[in-house]
């Protein structure tokens, strides 16, 4: 299975031959500062499955309480399209809403459901769901019950 992950203007793209190892809707505030949103969703995938086919990009690093994390985003369009972080190593993360030919499905999970804006629903069906006092500080466990977002609320 080989999808495209692209920004708004087409200049970086991202190819991955492998469905996500974790694909969550994540409530941290580095989620939602990254998307100027209530949320994001993120998709991570094992790096050696990711090729960059278009690369237009510059880095935005940063470091928080869970180590240091590498944003790339467009040089053209300023959309944030993939990153990497200490925390989910030999893994790069990519904005969920980037694979706009072929949709990605349903989150399998709601993270960071403590920092979720009280206004926000998602539906029953992702009822697994962890908090910031759920997550571990040295270990991220790779079996989509705990995610790698960088900043807990």
């Amino acid at each position: 299975m080989t999808q495209i992950a692209q920004c708004c203007c087409g200049n970086t793209k991202i190819q991955v031959t492998s469905e996500p190892t974790i694909h969550s809707v994540c409530n941290c505030n580095n989620c939602k500062q990254r998307t100027g949103s209530a949320f994001g969703i993120s998709a991570y995938f094992l790096t050696e499955n990711v090729e960059v086919i278009k690369d237009s990009t510059s880095t935005y690093a940063l470091t928080t309480e869970y180590g240091h994390q590498a944003r790339h985003f467009c040089n053209q369009c300023g959309t944030t399209l993939f990153w990497t972080a200490d925390a989910l190593k030999g893994m790069t993360g990519i904005a969920g809403g980037c694979f706009t030919d072929k949709p990605l499905p349903q989150p399998q999970f709601n993270a960071m459901k403590d920092n979720q804006c009280e206004w926000v629903r998602f539906a029953d069906e992702m009822n697994k769901s962890f908090t910031a006092a759920d997550r571990p500080r040295d270990n991220i466990n790779r079996n989509g019950l705990q995610l790698g977002c960088t900043n807990a609320a």
